[in-house]
């Protein structure tokens, strides 16, 4: 299982319009088969201001064909543009579980211990 995130870097003050905008990009994935997509921001939090994320799993990585591309996420898309401080970028993990350790031959940690 893989764990993507979608990345933007919004204009000063524009994080929660992008995040409406993303949450609605997800909203269209997502009635074509993909799963729930989770997106947050970091506005007024923290760290570095105004960025806003969507996180989403998956089986296995494919490419997003733009033949596949919903109608709506290209409009959402060209609504969204105008509102980033530079283009967003997406962000790939591998999901660690006990059975890819196990695969690796690495222990997996006893249940009953804390890992922190």
């Amino acid at each position: 299982m893989y764990l993507l995130r979608r990345v933007a870097k919004a204009e000063r003050g524009k994080a929660w319009d992008v995040a409406n905008l993303m949450t609605k990009i997800c909203a269209s994935y997502e009635e074509n088969g993909r799963s729930k997509a989770q997106v947050f921001v970091t506005q007024g939090l923290p760290g570095t201001p105004d960025m806003v994320y969507a996180e989403w799993t998956q089986e296995a990585i494919e490419p997003n064909w733009p033949s596949r591309v919903p109608e709506a996420v290209r409009t959402l898309n060209r609504e969204m543009f105008p509102m980033l401080a530079e283009p967003w970028s997406l962000e790939f993990f591998e999901v660690v579980t006990p059975q890819k350790l196990e695969e690796r031959n690495l222990h997996y940690p006893d249940q009953t211990r804390n890992c922190f």
